[in-house]
């Protein structure tokens, strides 16, 4: 009877060992499944923390650039208000002085002169001359340097001086206005002067 205990003892002691190993084994193995769940949770959590940075990122940059923009905008409205009224006072400048030299000797010369100019244009018998209300005095010399047939009429449109000539029947018109002169030289200052609005 004793080898049947001996062998019921080494029979229960390999059952224990197995079991033990086993044990051992699955424990071993939960540990690695549990290791390896948390490295993938670790790493799924991080993806989506880099999702979210991108995206908040994202959402920083767009709103930086729109700032930037605005900003941008503003101070080009700004630069755009000043170089206009720069280019006013320049002109309202210039208009005064246009308007102070139409009371001296050589602006009715001036005048003549393009009556003259206007005259060789315009050959029907329909001319009517337009001038400032102011040079309204000088309207027989008008008449008389022109040298034909023509009606001289004031216009509120001429606020500097000069004369404009238009014959319907030809379908011309002659402009010899420091008005018109003056707003040519504004285009050509626009271009020219170097204040402009850049980027």
């Amino acid at each position: 009877m004793p080898d049947i205990v001996s062998k019921t003892d080494n029979f229960l002691k390999a059952i224990e060992k197995y079991a033990a190993e086993q044990r051992s084994k699955l424990e071993s193995e939960a540990e690695d499944f549990k290791e390896k769940e948390l490295n993938k949770a670790e790493e799924d959590g991080l993806k989506e923390a880099y999702v979210l940075l991108q995206r908040k990122m994202s959402a920083i940059n767009t709103s930086i650039a729109r700032e930037l923009s605005k900003a941008e905008n503003a101070s080009r409205k700004s630069i755009f208000v000043k170089r206009q009224e720069i280019e006013d006072k320049v002109f309202e400048r210039a208009k005064e002085k246009l308007i102070k030299f139409a009371d001296t000797d050589k602006y009715t010369e001036k005048l003549l002169e393009s009556v003259r100019k206007i005259s060789v244009k315009l050959t029907a018998d329909d001319v009517v001359l337009y001038v400032n209300q102011r040079d309204m005095k000088l309207k027989d010399k008008i008449v008389s340097v022109f040298g034909k047939k023509c009606d001289v009429q004031p216009s509120s449109e001429i606020t500097i001086g000069g004369i404009t000539g238009i014959s319907r029947e030809m379908g011309l018109l002659a402009d010899e206005t420091l008005d018109t002169r003056l707003s040519q030289q504004r285009e050509w200052f626009c271009e020219n002067s170097g204040l402009k609005v850049t980027e």
